[in-house]
């Protein structure tokens, strides 16, 4: 015989409640720590712009012509583009920070990927070419090897 468990919410109507203020309490806690996130993101973006610039100011540079091209294209867009882009200046600026730093690092390891395939330039002194002496090295091996009794010095 087969037993199939069933469940009624009409068993016991505390779990709607129960789990309806769950629910509550769960989305007023993401409410407050995204608020502040923000606050701390609103206080910190002019830092994060400065630090933009000075990482890659072509990325700050691009976004600004992204939004004239808007204007030009589209006026209506880039109207709400740019007040979407003044109201959430602190989430931009992050924005933009996070995409210089990602923009460098794919510009470091490019170079290393470079260097490892070209080798790198390494600075260097030209010797004379002049050919060596090796007269009193081939005397101190031919010692070498009447004192040890062996007829070379390759083994």
């Amino acid at each position: 015989m087969i037993y199939k468990k069933t469940f009624r919410s009409t068993d016991n109507p505390f779990n709607l409640i129960i789990g309806a203020l769950i629910t509550i309490l769960f989305l007023v806690g993401l409410y407050y720590i995204a608020r502040f996130i923000f606050t701390i993101l609103l206080y910190l973006s002019p830092l994060l712009l400065i630090a933009a610039l000075v990482i890659d100011r072509k990325v700050v540079l691009d976004y600004i012509k992204w939004l004239v091209g808007l204007f030009k294209s589209s006026p209506a867009t880039g109207m709400i583009t740019a007040l979407l882009s003044i109201v959430g200046f602190p989430l931009v600026s992050a924005y933009l920070l996070i995409k210089a730093l990602l923009k460098k690092r794919i510009r470091q390891v490019a170079e290393e990927v470079r260097s490892t395939r070209e080798g790198e330039f390494i600075e260097y002194e030209e010797l004379d070419s002049e050919p060596l002496d090796l007269s009193r090295l081939e005397e101190q091996a031919s010692r070498f090897n009447r004192h040890t009794g062996e007829d070379s010095v390759d083994r």
